[in-house]
Order: structure tokens, then C-alpha cells, then sequence
């Protein structure tokens, strides 16, 4: 697996190379400081991934290797300032694979361990990939016309489980990579009289969750903002828990509220999607959850969903052909926990539909 390293700092090119030394199969084939050279570098040679420093990207060079370069993987590098999260997201958004938090000093000495630590567990996955020979490429709805969506044929339509019993009180997202785009699709699908409150746990460092927080709101009919310490957890509201910090509910004086927590990372994530979905198996009744578990690497959310199964909840993972990464909803398949299978574009239609089921029946 060729790699080129785009980083306009010469010591962050070496610590990005040195990070990828002794990965199997991954070989750095080429770096360059600036996106103009990083694209005349990919018409020489066949990179199948780019490491791409945030700041080092321009507005272009992202469209311009989806356009010329559909086969080659983006992985964007950069630091957790204001500045550089709402450049990754914009990345992100045109279809940079993810995000690796880069080390704030390339010279630091716990910088190449931190650096490794980012990224080997993406080269893993793309290595996972080539070798099983999956898309690595997510044909995202919004890139066809809307009036080229494709439409279920109601005739294959399967009949969906039944409902537990009981009043549902909450929704509860898991995800992680390839989230902030799987997250535009859901929450801004969502109907503005959607009954429930939402929590989200998105595996973002500090800053991200802000910014894609503020996003989503403008975009979206509910009301979307990074989660704070009691925050009354209510319908209409969609809360994301803060890049860095476990979050959780709890009851106050009748009510139930967000509560923030900076204990040790679980399942080498903070925030953690089990930390909350174990908190809202102690805090809500029988039945009360709907748990949904999309798109990341790792099996984070699967102990909370098994958890949360002793109350009955309903679960909801995304299918493996809609997921950029197909790790937490097949930890959660595999389980046998999930009760549905639903593809992205088809997921917050049915999470409306199975909250206005129940509505329904009681």
C-alpha cells in the first residue's frame, strides 16, 4: 500500500513516516508540502492513500482527487483547534475517509507514539480491506439527483419485529468513523415533531464535536447542541456528547439530565458509547430506549446495547453495505443484539416510524 504524505512542515513529514515504519505492507512512497505538488506527485505514481495535514489542504485538492484519483483513501492529520475542525469536517464532507489527531510539537517525545497510535488502526482497516477486497468507497445518497433517489419496492418490504412493550423515552446513537457524514443524513432527516430526545456518542476529539454540533443545527428541524453538564435531556433535542468527555444521564428532582464524566477512556475512546448506553439502562424503564449503533471501527456500543437489552430496549444497527466501516454494527450483529438491519439513507424514516408505532399502540 503506497502512501503520500502531505504535510507543509518537514518535521511532521518524517514523524508521519516514521509513525507508518514497520506497518506490514504500507510503504511511504512519496511526500510533499503543499496540495499543488501532493497532485502532480499522484499523476507519477499509483498512491492508493494520502496523508493530508489539515492546514496543507485548499479548497480544491480534495475534489480534484475525488474527480482524478476515485480509488485513492484521504486520511486527514491535524490538531484539535477551532480552526482546524471546521477544516476536517469540510474534508470530511467531500470524502476524506477520516480524521487522525496529529501531535501538537512534531519534535515532543511522546509525538511518534501518539502518531502511531492514530493511525495504525486505520492502516489496519484499509489493510483489512484490500485483502478482502471491499469497496472502500461509500456511494453517499446525496450525490444523486433527487429525482434519481431509489425507491423501495413495497412488495420486498420485510416485516419488521414487534415492538417491545413499554413507552419510549429516548433515542441513543453510537458511531464513530465515517460519522460526521453519516450524522448529516440522519439528524437533518429527522421531522421537527419528532417526540423523543436524541444522544449522541461520536468518537471526535475536543473541538470537532462543536463544531459538527453547530452544523447539524443549522441544518436539521431539532434543536442540535454539544451536550453541557445538566442539560435537561428533552424531547426535541438532539444532545452530542463533547470531544474528550464521557457522557451520561441521570435522574434530578424527577427529571433526567446530561451529566459529564473524565474517567479513564473505555474501549480507548472518550467519549464512549457504552459509558452512556450503561448509564441509560440504570436510568430509564422497561423498554424506554431505542439504541441505534452506525458506522466505526472497534466494538464500542456492543457490552452497553447487551446491557440495555436487559431492559428491553429496541436496537437498530446500520447495514454493512451503508457503513463506511463496518466494525461496531457487527460487533453488535454478531451479538445477536440488533433487533433490525437498516440501511443509512433509510434509517431515520424508520426511527420516526418505530417511535410513532409505539405511540401509537399505547
Amino acid at each position: 500500500m503506497k502512501v503520500l504524505v502531505v504535510d507543509k512542515t518537514v518535521g511532521f513529514r518524517k514523524l508521519m513516516t516514521a509513525a507508518l515504519a514497520g506497518i506490514a505492507g504500507v510503504e511511504v512512497a512519496g511526500t510533499a508540502p503543499s496540495a499543488s505538488l501532493a497532485l502532480r506527485k499522484l499523476r507519477q505514481l499509483p498512491f492508493e492513500v494520502v496523508l493530508l495535514d489539515s492546514e496543507t489542504n485548499d479548497a480544491d485538492f480534495l475534489d480534484q482527487i475525488q474527480h482524478d484519483f476515485a480509488q485513492v483513501e484521504v486520511i486527514i492529520v491535524g490538531g484539535a483547534t477551532s480552526r482546524n475542525s471546521h477544516a476536517t469536517l469540510r474534508a470530511i464532507e467531500k470524502g476524506a475517509m477520516a480524521f487522525a489527531e496529529k501531535p501538537e510539537k512534531a519534535e515532543d517525545e511522546q509525538a511518534l507514539p501518539q502518531m502511531r497510535s492514530a493511525l495504525l488502526p486505520l492502516f489496519r482497516l484499509l489493510t483489512t480491506r484490500s485483502l478482502t477486497r471491499q469497496p472502500q468507497h461509500i456511494v453517499r445518497p446525496e450525490r444523486l439527483p433527487r429525482g434519481k433517489q431509489p425507491r423501495p419496492d413495497p412488495s420486498s418490504r420485510q416485516t419488521a419485529p414487534a415492538l417491545p412493550p413499554g413507552s419510549l423515552e429516548v433515542v441513543a446513537v453510537g458511531i464513530s468513523t465515517g460519522g460526521p457524514n453519516a450524522l448529516m443524513q440522519l439528524i437533518p432527516a429527522l421531522p421537527g415533531n419528532f417526540p423523543l430526545p436524541v444522544l449522541i456518542v461520536l468518537h471526535m476529539p475536543v473541538e470537532f464535536t462543536a463544531t459538527l454540533a453547530r452544523d447539524l443545527d443549522r441544518k436539521s428541524k431539532l434543536r442540535v447542541k454539544e451536550a453541557q453538564e445538566g442539560d435537561p435531556v428533552v424531547p426535541g433535542t438532539v444532545l452530542l456528547a463533547p470531544g474528550g468527555r464521557h457522557m451520561l444521564v441521570r435522574r434530578e428532582g424527577g427529571q433526567v439530565v446530561i451529566g459529564l464524566d473524565d474517567g479513564p477512556k473505555e474501549n480507548s475512546c472518550r467519549p464512549a458509547v457504552d459509558f452512556l448506553f450503561r448509564s441509560l439502562a440504570g436510568c430509564y424503564g422497561e423498554g424506554a430506549v431505542l439504541a441505534v449503533i452506525m458506522t466505526g471501527m472497534g466494538n464500542d456500543g456492543m457490552r452497553g446495547m447487551r446491557q440495555l437489552k436487559t431492559k428491553n430496549c429496541y436496537a437498530l444497527s446500520q447495514s454493512e453495505e451503508s457503513c463506511v466501516v463496518y466494525g461496531m454494527p457487527k460487533a453488535v450483529d454478531d451479538a445477536g443484539l440488533s433487533d433490525e438491519s437498516v440501511d443509512l439513507e433509510k434509517l431515520a424514516g424508520r426511527i420516526n416510524e418505530i417511535v410513532h408505532l409505539r405511540r401509537n399502540e399505547l
